[in-house]
């Protein structure tokens, strides 16, 4: 029952995007941003983040040892000791707190503040070292 009801949420997830794609510029990528973040139920943000991490353990198990990419490492070996709803209270936390960054896409805040992989910023902008 638990992944019927995941299933049938990512498929609303998905149909979405792919509604809120058709609108955005030919040829650019369409990423989900705070603006998004904050229109979606609490289910469509763990739909959101159950499927990047579906991607990622899907991409773990077709490339060979030592061929992982950087952002599906990061998802398979940093994000396993969290929860769905942990990492989509981080990210509901980030825009909250920083109303002016609603452009950041949710990727970037989920790689920023749930891995080591990309550092955070500083409150100036800057990446910290």
């Amino acid at each position: 029952m638990k992944k019927t009801l995941i299933l049938v949420l990512g498929l609303a997830l998905i149909c979405t995007l792919t509604t809120g794609s058709l609108a955005q510029e030919k040829g650019k990528a369409f990423l989900w941003n705070g603006t998004h973040w904050a229109q979606v139920a609490p289910e469509g943000k763990a739909a959101y983040i159950f499927g990047i991490g579906n991607l990622a353990d899907f991409e773990a198990g077709a490339n060979p040892p030592g061929r992982l990419g950087c952002i599906s490492r990061g998802f398979v070996d940093e994000l396993k000791s969290k929860t769905v709803m942990e990492i989509v209270q981080v990210v509901d936390k980030f825009y909250q707190e920083n109303p002016d960054k609603m452009q950041t896409s949710v990727i970037e805040v989920v790689l920023r503040r749930c891995t080591s992989l990309c550092p955070p910023e500083s409150p100036g902008g800057a990446q910290k070292k």
